[in-house]
């Protein structure tokens, strides 16, 4: 059995995988914490192996990660090769790859983005954008099995925040489809400014890159993807292991 986690800036999922399966058989999601200690990451290891199977953890021969979290990063190193003796790999710009990479410094580009064009290119062989709707959105091309780069804009959550701390008179609200697209309210225009805004700036971005790519693949992914993805009016699919996969295919190129 295979440990692979997704660190993200607000959840961390963590995947189990057979050897020869890239999907995991059980995942389970917790809050990211950069300063995760030791004794805690243990503890949500082993009750979430437990949760599968109290004999998983003598099965455990290899781990992997990708982190956007470098702060944690040391914890996992230890933590895992502690509790099942085996060598944990790090994902960076570095490790072996079925792709190219295209960028001013690959160091600074997000493993998350590195991950999901992986899984692309091994699951799908086309050119393509991929569309990963978490923290924030980050959108990247995929082109001759180079991933050449990309556009990072704000994220949802964040934005909401950000509108509600910034102002006297506005609040937070849940990220929702709105009865209407006019509102009559403070409060139902605030929730479709945001929503139908985050369609209308994923749609016109897509447009904007196949206006210089040429018409291809869309495929979306991310913690938000579900709620967004049915409301998108240009063509595309849906992939919530997109990512998970990534971190699969990875550990395979560099064990």
């Amino acid at each position: 059995m295979i440990l692979g986690f997704n660190i993200g800036n607000t959840n961390t999922v963590m995947g189990i995988y057979d050897e020869d399966n890239p999907e995991p058989i059980y995942t389970f999601t917790y809050p990211t914490r950069q300063k995760i200690q030791s004794n805690e990451l243990s503890n949500i290891i082993n009750d979430t192996l437990k949760q599968w199977d109290k004999h998983l953890a003598s099965s455990i021969t290899g781990a992997i990660y990708s982190s956007v979290v470098p702060q944690s990063n040391t914890t996992y190193n230890k933590t895992i090769e502690k509790l099942f003796t085996v060598t944990v790999h790090s994902i960076t710009h570095l490790s072996k790859m079925p792709i190219g990479i295209e960028y001013d410094n690959p160091a600074q580009l997000g493993v998350d983005r590195i991950v999901n064009a992986v899984a692309a290119f091994t699951d799908y062989a086309c050119d393509c954008i991929i569309v990963d709707i978490g923290t924030a959105i980050t959108f990247c091309q995929l082109k001759q099995g180079v991933l050449r780069g990309g556009i990072i804009a704000p994220g949802v959550r964040a934005a909401m925040k950000g509108l509600a701390q910034s102002t006297a008179q506005l609040f937070e609200v849940p990220f929702e489809k709105p009865p209407r697209i006019i509102a009559t309210n403070t409060n139902d225009a605030l929730i479709s400014g945001f929503f139908y805004g985050w369609i209308a700036l994923i749609e016109g971005i897509i447009s904007k890159i196949q206006s210089t790519m040429g018409t291809c693949m869309v495929i979306v992914t991310g913690g938000m993807a579900e709620i967004l993805y049915p409301h998108l009016s240009i063509s595309s699919i849906i992939d919530h292991s997109l990512t998970m996969r990534g971190i699969f295919y990875l550990y395979n190129n560099n064990r």
